[in-house]
């Protein structure tokens, strides 16, 4: 499955072979910089829908510990489950927000790859420019570019399931449905996002 994911197709070397020397002059001639390239491949426009959550969030904690009951000093209670100071709720939201925005960007990435390798981006594509499309990037580049960043999303997000010395196997699932959501959107033999899943699984996640 990994193979049919990140291996290229006999369509894609057809696709390659068909591309005229005028076609690739043109595309190198119309670049944009390497830095921008980049920008354009991993959307940076759609982190709204990655933050926007995670703030919502962070005002309802506040809120609720704002309402939260003084805990009594002289009662006998674990003030580790009773109580979480301001400054670590937002050290965790931090987190929490780089942690969804690698994964979008990674999703995006990984999109930019495999819609070009299934044959959904095309030459004759209209709208936004797509990096491996165009031929700005190679697919292995950018699906080198989508496996680090969401590497980097696991390396963030799985300390975020260990509150207190104890494992939050929610959490846990949650980070890992989500760094699979992001190639299975539009890769692998059944892509979540063409068979009309795609909704489901970032519900899920």
């Amino acid at each position: 499955e990994v193979r049919q994911v990140f291996s290229f197709s006999p369509q894609v070397i057809e696709r390659y072979s068909l591309r005229t020397t005028e076609h690739l002059l043109n595309m190198a001639e119309d670049r944009p910089p390497t830095w921008k390239v980049w920008m354009l491949a991993s959307r940076p426009h759609t982190l709204t829908a990655s933050i926007s959550p995670v703030l919502v969030g962070y005002a309802l904690s506040v809120t609720s510990m704002s309402q939260a009951p003084t805990v009594d000093v002289n009662v006998d209670v674990d003030i580790k489950t009773t109580f979480v100071p301001h400054s670590s709720i937002l050290d965790i939201t931090l987190q929490f927000a780089m942690f969804c925005m690698l994964i979008q960007l990674g999703t995006n990435l990984h999109n930019d790859y495999a819609d070009f390798v299934k044959g959904a981006d095309t030459v004759a594509r209209v709208g936004q420019a797509r990096a491996t499309q165009k031929g700005w990037l190679t697919p292995n580049q950018t699906a080198q570019g989508a496996t680090i960043t969401l590497v980097a999303a696991l390396a963030v997000g799985m300390p975020l399931a260990v509150v207190f010395d104890d494992v939050d196997r929610w959490m846990v699932f949650m980070v890992l449905s989500s760094v699979f959501n992001a190639v299975a959107y539009t890769g692998g033999p059944y892509p979540l996002g063409y068979i009309g899943l795609g909704r489901v699984s970032i519900g899920y996640s």
